[in-house]
């Protein structure tokens, strides 16, 4: 039996949509974060969001991706939601998730805004990339996708339920049963790159997650 026989993930994996963009009920009033908003996933989520109403926070390493990804927004969010009736608001946040100071000083840079926080999508992420270490000394892909969320929503995490109903959604990966290590999340060899490869570790901080 091979490995991907093996995983209980795959008997839902290719069954029809479960849900679909156009169920995302009117968000006016709602304001969401999405970590990695300018591209990919995140940027998607933000579009689709905003496109319901909601005041979205691109929360972006870099403002000049972020700035730009608004600017490509703007447009096709008209253009996809013709109903909304007030422009979309679209804000960057900077955030560098391979620093845990300064994860937190995002969050409370967002906290001095004095506004609720009622989505907060943990999008954003490194995959397969070679070992490095992150500002605080931990090997950056657990850093980028596991430390850094888990920081950036525990600063957040008041405010999340002071405005429920609210939710924190973490992007996951099927590479949380196919690739960690053997051993599962092992703290003791976390910063040895003898013990792992570029997959492993993603693999392990989607385990994390």
């Amino acid at each position: 039996m091979n490995m991907f026989s093996q995983l209980a993930f795959w008997k839902t994996y290719f069954t029809p949509d479960r849900y679909s963009i156009a169920q995302i009920p009117d968000l006016t009033g709602k304001v969401a974060i999405v970590t990695g908003a300018n591209t990919g996933l995140g940027y998607t989520t933000m579009v689709a969001l905003a496109g319901r109403g909601a005041h979205v926070f691109l929360a972006c390493r870099s403002q000049k991706r972020a700035l730009a990804a608004i600017q490509t927004a703007l447009p096709e969010i008209r253009s996809k939601y013709p109903s909304l009736t007030t422009a979309p608001k679209l804000e960057f946040l900077e955030l560098d998730l391979m620093d845990l100071n300064k994860t937190k000083q995002a969050a409370k840079e967002f906290l001095r805004k004095d506004l609720p926080l009622h989505i907060l999508v943990n999008n954003a992420g490194v995959m397969v990339v070679p070992f490095e270490l992150s500002a605080d000394g931990i090997e950056s892909t657990f850093a980028v996708n596991h430390m850094g969320h888990f920081v950036f929503t525990m600063t957040l995490l008041d405010r999340l339920k002071a405005s429920q109903p609210s939710r924190v959604v973490m992007v996951s990966s099927i590479a949380h049963e196919a690739f960690p290590p053997r051993v599962g999340i092992d703290f003791e060899t976390l910063n040895d790159p003898t013990k792992t490869t570029d997959l492993s570790r993603y693999g392990r901080s989607k385990l994390a997650n």
